[in-house]
This record gives structure tokens, sequence and C-alpha cells, in this order.
């Protein structure tokens, strides 16, 4: 009797770190997954600002 009790209790410890393990895993890859697209959209924004000060037409011909 005292081994299955031992049994269940492990069983369910390690169904709970498991669940503990994939949710935490879960939002990692959240908080990863937000930061990745949080610096494309500021390296976006940083791009196209560039391109619009060194390739605008006005700007090249008031340098002329």
């Amino acid at each position: 009797m005292h081994s299955i009790r031992t049994a269940i209790l492990t069983t369910l410890a390690f169904s709970l770190l498991l669940q503990v393990a994939y949710f935490g895993s879960v939002l990692f890859l959240v908080w990863r997954s937000s930061c990745a697209r949080g610096a494309g959209q500021r390296a976006e924004h940083f791009g196209s600002s560039q391109e619009d000060r060194h390739e605008s037409p006005d700007y090249n011909e008031g340098e002329e």
C-alpha cells in the first residue's frame, strides 16, 4: 500500500513539474517573440527615416 501511495504522489509531483515547465516555456517564447517584433519595428522605423533623409530628391537637389 505504501508503494502505491508513493507512486501516485511521485506521478502527481512530476506532472505538476512538467506543467510548470511547459507554462514557463510558453511565457518565454511569447516574451521573446514580442521582443523580436519590437526590435524589428524599431529597425524598420529607423531604416525608413534614414532612407527619407538620404534618398529624398529635395535633399539631393539642395546639395548641387
